[in-house]
């Protein structure tokens, strides 16, 4: 047997490694303030009365990016230990060695892989360090490649200089608009104040309003500031179970900024860096929720851009806030009514989806959201009171899909009654199904369906031998009462269709909705009965008329006609000729009777 030793082309390794870890090349920007910071916990440590700073600053003639902290500063043993070795971390070290437990809850290093991320954005670094106790400062210097240089640096105070002369793709940091935008958003919590070029005061906040029992009006503060408007509303947020931990705010943005903003945005930290923006840990259905968390508990990827996703603490960090934004939304209804009514206002179907899925929010809105119908925005509650008493107590609540606009006579017969019609889209229509199955007493139907609930069958013998003449012309009548008096019939599917079925199947993504769309209109034409208006003065001629007379039989062949056109049946061909024939029919009886 022979053995053999890998060969590693460090060169190329130590840029694959760069190009390919980090997604986003600004993070090099992030791992060197949080180099700095860390070095800065550690002297906070050692040394209580030590005033820490971060300066960054830029060169543009050199094309040099500068990060200086006076933190603890590197002997030339720790540069070689740390600069010169992948994998290695004095940060994580002094986690597990320290005895002063707040200091190693600040560190937030771990890999030791976080400075390759220089070799990004720079194609040559230089690290100038002067660690306390020593008598020199040392200079590592290098290209990227498998050789670096350390010789004497000319630092004089304990701390660290890193100086990165930039790749022409990344002169952008060169522009300090662009550094600023970046530092704060990557390192806005960072405890210590960093300084940008000459400014005399720190440009990251050092602070969010949960790390000091911010009021209502710092929290709306820190939204626009990191969102860029003024949130509609915003909810403080602590979390502190086993598995799950976090502090931070959830906020509802107007919908206008929301455009701009990602559905179920969660801007997260921890240990005050920034990591990314996770657009999974919001519930699916507050689409229209976003926030800023500190999360001490997720566990990172390596490239401290993500999150590992599928371990125990994030799935229980997802179902913590599940209930937070819940909480949120309920008391927001609750306490904060015209302010839940705004967001209603503009994030309608998201909030009726979010009622939907989660039945306590159900419970806590469902009569305070608003429906469009044809007399305008209403809620359930003030619908119910519209509608009349049906049977034992029952109201039915009337309703269209977008897509599926009631037909001139049904308009007519609702307006008649006072009885207004709600026009929805699907996951109202489900909203309807939920509320009418928590209310006694309460159904909803589609309106070509629940039409005939507006009719009233007459009794008297004198219709029954109507419908009966009708029957001998091949024709399914009815006689019934219902206004307005001047609309004289109304056809109607004998078997209406059932509209939860295919919203089911729509939704379950089946072929379902396919073959009813197809089959509309397209029924024989035993599929549709004549309901006749017993109030309307011709149908009483024909029930006082002479069957056995062919203009009798032309008038009702003629009514049947006009109710099917003005049903918006869509016409098979049979149903067609037939409304033809007793079109013509009718003309040829008025040319006989001049």
């Amino acid at each position: 047997m022979s053995t053999g030793t890998f060969q590693v082309d460090f060169e190329h390794l130590i840029r694959l490694l760069a190009e390919n870890l980090y997604s986003d090349p600004h993070v090099a920007i992030r791992e060197l303030i949080q180099n700095a910071s860390d070095s800065c916990v550690r002297r906070i440590a050692q040394q209580a009365l030590f005033k820490p700073a971060i300066h960054v600053r830029i060169e543009p003639n050199q094309r040099l990016l500068i990060v200086e902290d006076n933190g603890t500063g590197m002997a030339r043993d720790d540069v070689v230990r740390y600069l010169a070795t992948i994998g290695a971390s004095q940060t994580r070290q002094v986690k597990f060695s320290t005895a002063d437990q707040n200091a190693a809850q600040m560190l937030i290093g771990q890999f030791g892989i976080g400075f390759l991320s220089t070799f990004v954005i720079g194609q040559q670094v230089t690290v100038d360090t002067l660690a306390e106790g020593s008598e020199q400062a040392v200079l590592w210097r290098s290209q990227g490649s498998a050789d670096y240089s350390l010789e004497l640096g000319t630092r004089q105070t304990i701390g660290t200089t890193v100086t990165i002369e930039l790749e022409p793709a990344f002169y952008n940091l060169l522009d300090e608009s662009t550094l600023r935008a970046t530092i704060i958003r990557y390192a806005d919590f960072i405890q210590f104040p960093v300084y940008l070029g000459d400014d005399a005061r720190p440009i990251n906040r050092m602070n969010g309003p949960w790390h000091l029992d911010g009021s209502e009006h710092e929290y709306i503060d820190y939204v626009k500031h990191r969102f860029g408007s003024v949130p509609l509303a915003v909810e403080p947020i602590v979390i502190k179970q086993q598995n799950a931990e976090c502090s931070g705010v959830l906020a509802i943005m107007p919908s206008s900024a929301a455009l701009k903003i990602r559905p179920r945005k969660l801007d997260v930290f921890q240990r005050r860096m920034y990591v990314c923006e996770d657009l999974q840990l919001l519930p699916d259905w507050a689409t229209f929720v976003c926030g800023i968390i500190d999360a001490p508990l997720l566990e990172l990827v390596a490239s401290r851009e993500g999150f590992m996703i599928d371990r125990p603490n994030y799935r229980a960090l997802r179902e913590a806030l599940a209930e937070a934004v819940r909480g949120f939304l309920i008391r927001l209804a609750q306490r904060e009514p015209a302010t839940f009514l705004q967001v209603v206002k503009q994030y309608n179907s998201g909030i009726k989806q979010a009622a939907v899925q989660d039945s306590q929010f159900f419970a806590a809105v469902a009569d305070l959201l608003t429906f469009e119908s044809d007399i305008g925005p209403i809620t359930l509650t003030r619908y119910l009171e519209r509608i009349p008493l049906r049977g034992a107590g029952e109201r039915t609540i009337f309703y269209v899909l977008n897509d599926l606009p009631p037909s001139a006579q049904q308009r007519a017969i609702v307006g008649a009654r006072g009885v207004p019609v709600l026009h929805v889209n699907l996951i109202e229509e489900k909203f309807l199904k939920k509320y009418c199955a928590a209310r006694h007493g309460v159904s909803f139907q589609p309106l070509t369906a629940g039409i005939a609930e507006l009719l009233e069958a007459e009794t008297d013998p004198q219709w029954r031998k109507l419908e009966q003449h009708c029957e001998q012309l091949g024709m399914q009548v009815y006689a019934m009462r219902f206004e307005p008096s001047n609309l004289a019939a109304l056809a109607m599917r004998d078997s209406d269709y059932k509209r939860e079925q295919v919203v089911d199947s729509l939704l379950k993504g089946s072929g379902s909705l396919l073959n009813f769309v197809q089959s509309v209109g397209r029924k024989r034409s035993d599929d549709y009965v004549l309901c006749l208006n017993t109030l309307n003065p011709l149908v009483q001629q024909l029930r006082d008329g002479q069957p056995s007379d062919q203009r009798w039989a032309t008038v009702v062949r003629a009514l049947w006609g006009y109710a099917l056109l003005s049903s918006g049946i869509e016409l098979t061909p049979e149903l067609g000729e037939a409304v033809q024939h007793a079109q013509t029919s009718l003309l040829e009886l008025a040319l006989t009777q001049r």
